[in-house]
């Protein structure tokens, strides 16, 4: 996420992350782990992630520039599937 997210922010692309399960300090502690440049947020009711129906983390949702919900996967996000979104509708 974050290669993709350095390689096509200039392009409008955008990433949000949303912490369903972890406190303020362990998102913090991995934010300057890995250097991450991009919002994240917090669901502390769970209401996101029931309007979404997340059922297992990590889900990730592609959501176009007109923000509609174009994809979304359950589990680890491949770098083809990533791709795949970008070019189809960051690009398209």
């Amino acid at each position: 996420m974050r290669a993709a997210h350095d390689k096509y922010r200039d392009q409008g692309f955008e990433v949000l992350s949303v912490s369903v399960q972890e406190g303020d300090a362990e998102v913090v502690e991995f934010i300057e782990r890995y250097g991450l440049e991009y919002p994240f947020l917090m669901d502390r009711t769970g209401s996101l992630s029931i309007a979404y129906g997340v059922v297992t983390t990590p889900t990730t949702y592609f959501i176009a520039p007109d923000g509609t919900v174009v994809d979304g996967i359950a589990g680890v996000v491949s770098r083809d599937w990533l791709e795949g979104n970008i070019t189809a509708h960051l690009t398209g």
